[in-house]
């Protein structure tokens, strides 16, 4: 996580020692996030959330920038009852994150190249099944990690949308018990250890620009 980080502060800083001038930028976003997690019992984007902030880019260039943002989103997953295959298994996860993403982007034409990483802290969570309401039975952890990569198109010079995933590279729920089972891909060794969250940020952005600074 902290050489994730330091990559990304030091790109746009060796950029910025190129350029005599760089321009700061307000930008808002809003979107929907289809998702599903990594080491449950279901496969899918079929939870639907939200996700919108506020967030501030930096320009260094004509195709380079980074930014931060603040922003409120959901993550989860869902399995709905199927009547007609007899099958009346039911399971529904939201969890509401505050999230910081830290990305660099670079911009060739009108499109957007985006990634980064990300740090979000769990305000709340439900989880249910037809078993009834499980929230709270096995917590998940209050902070979760993130890398994220995305394909942007600029609209107009203010406004764009982005195609993004997210993954979470460190587990937002261990398992209860030890994996009994041997891995020999080392990318499944890495990631079976519990729940990771798996969204797509489908996202608007409006760019608020602001004059250059010496």
């Amino acid at each position: 996580m902290k050489t994730l980080v330091c990559i990304l502060f030091l790109i746009p800083l060796a950029l910025c020692s190129q350029e005599k001038s760089n321009t700061f930028n307000l930008l808002l976003t809003a979107g929907v996030t289809p998702s599903q997690v990594h080491g449950d019992a279901y496969s899918g984007f079929h939870k639907l959330g939200g996700m919108g902030g506020v967030g501030v880019e930096r320009v260094f260039s004509d195709q380079w920038s980074a930014n931060m943002s603040f922003w409120f989103i959901q993550k989860g997953a869902r399995k709905n009852q199927n009547a007609e295959k007899n099958d009346l298994t039911y399971y529904y996860l939201n969890m509401n994150y505050l999230e910081v993403p830290l990305m660099v982007v670079y911009k060739q034409k009108k499109f957007l190249f985006d990634a980064g990483v990300s740090a979000g802290y769990l305000i709340n969570y439900y989880e249910g099944s037809e078993a009834g309401n499980l929230t709270g039975m096995y917590p998940f952890l209050k902070f979760e990690y993130s890398v994220k990569i995305g394909l942007g198109y600029a609209i107009t010079p203010n406004w764009s949308v982005n195609l993004r995933s997210s993954n979470s590279f460190i587990t937002t729920r261990p398992n209860r018990t030890r994996q009994a089972i041997y891995f020999n891909n080392i990318i499944a060794r890495t990631f079976n250890k519990g729940y990771y969250n798996n969204i797509l940020e489908f996202a608007l952005t409006y760019r608020i620009r602001t004059k250059k600074a010496s």
